[in-house]
């Protein structure tokens, strides 16, 4: 089997923190939907070529955050509430999975799952939905990455919650946020346990109560135009 050598090693992790800082900005709002894409911009911003920042896009495309043409170049894509509660479907299929792998692999991580529970708490008391939306991420990315199957972490992080945040925001200033915040506590006894079937049915209980939410909200927002 051929090793890759460090220059490859090298341009892969150049274009996934050029994706990452691009979703950041689609995520803040400092790329709006429509908006195009730089390469020349981002490649200064970040200190980097344009090579990695051509793959970074490609990727991007490839998942539907931003539209791309040859020789016209990328565009941030409008994410719809569909979209958005179609990936939440997925998203709890795929953590339920990662659970499910990961099994005793779960109580290894639990000192650092708490930590990141600790912060989701104190964002939702300040109220702070930005803290509490990176803190989340980090939670369950961490539970799937524990399962150790790489077209699985994949497969989760190419849903990019980081550019579906604007109807999650709204459903976190509807709800009581720290009481949603404790349910991450449940999580947690369910892996301190080793009741992995509980950490698993948490996971999808959690994705599909913001499906239920986003649901409702597209009927009514149906209902008001017609």
């Amino acid at each position: 089997m051929d090793v890759p050598d460090g220059s490859t090693a090298n341009r892969y992790s150049l274009s996934q923190q050029v994706r990452n800082h691009i979703l950041n900005k689609v995520a803040t709002g400092e790329l709006a939907p429509g908006d195009k894409v730089i390469e020349a911009r981002i490649a200064e911003e970040l200190h980097v070529s344009t090579i990695p920042v051509r793959e970074a896009i490609r990727e991007l495309a490839a998942i539907r955050v931003l539209d791309y043409w040859v020789h016209r170049g990328a565009r941030v894509r409008e994410v719809t509430v569909s979209e958005t509660v179609e990936a939440l479907h997925v998203k709890g299929v795929l953590e339920t999975l990662a659970a499910r792998l990961a099994g005793e692999k779960l109580r290894g991580i639990l000192d650092a799952l708490r930590q990141y529970s600790m912060h989701i708490q104190d964002a939702a008391r300040r109220r702070d939905w930005v803290e509490y939306q990176d803190q989340n991420q980090l939670f369950h990315r961490l539970i799937v990455a524990t399962a150790g199957n790489q077209i699985l972490l994949s497969l989760w992080d190419s849903l990019a919650f980081e550019v579906r945040t604007r109807f999650i925001m709204d459903f976190l200033r509807i709800v009581d946020p720290t009481e949603l915040a404790r349910e991450h506590e449940k999580i947690l006894q369910a892996v301190e346990l080793s009741d992995t079937a509980k950490v698993a049915e948490l996971l999808s209980y959690h994705a599909n109560k913001l499906v239920e939410y986003l649901m409702e909200q597209k009927a009514a927002d149906n209902a008001r135009d017609n």
